[in-house]
């Protein structure tokens, strides 16, 4: 049977590194924690390091992390919602990509029966053809999410060396900006 040692220790070094080195950038940033499998002794130890934010692609690992251990932790859910988890992904995520107009409204409408904001980062195409509004159509589609109520676009995203091989550079972080 298979196991996990996780070497606190480790990883303690590797996220103050991590810390000190965004910090230093400005930037804002979390863990994904898909690795660790709801695991609450390792989920406690990332929020005892201080860790602001949890992201996984399973509801029931993000379940693990709010209320049971800590509710001011941002919990993102990092893949596609299907519409019979969209209820389950409100209530245990805060945030989540997302690039599917209908699935959107979906969201909107859960946030609001549970009275609980959601936050989307609309996530662009830049060649890896995995989930992501055209370039040409990000515009027209944050037009029609711009209203919905209990929604709030905080960033875009994009897939990168994920299903077809499209490496990170510097043309793709322009496409983006862009």
């Amino acid at each position: 049977m298979e196991s996990l040692t996780l070497n606190f220790e480790k990883l303690r070094t590797n996220f103050e590194f991590l810390k000190n080195l965004f910090e230093e950038k400005e930037v804002k940033w979390g863990v994904v924690s898909n690795l660790l499998c709801g695991n609450k002794l390792f989920l406690q130890e990332l929020i005892n390091l201080g860790i602001r934010g949890i992201h996984d692609s399973r509801i029931s690992n993000l379940a693990m992390v709010t209320p049971p251990l800590n509710r001011s932790i941002q919990t993102g859910y990092i893949k596609p919602v299907s519409k019979k988890n969209v209820s389950q992904m409100v209530k245990f995520a805060d945030v989540c990509l997302n690039s599917e107009l209908e699935t959107i409204r979906m969201i909107s409408e859960e946030a609001v029966r549970q009275d609980k904001p959601h936050k989307i980062i609309i996530m662009v195409e830049t060649g890896d053809l995995r989930e992501g509004v055209m370039g040409g159509n990000l515009v027209d589609f944050y037009e029609e999410i711009f209203e919905l109520p209990k929604i709030d676009v905080i960033g875009l995203g994009t897939n990168l060396n994920c299903l077809n091989g499209v490496m990170p550079s510097t043309d793709k972080l322009i496409q983006l900006s862009l």
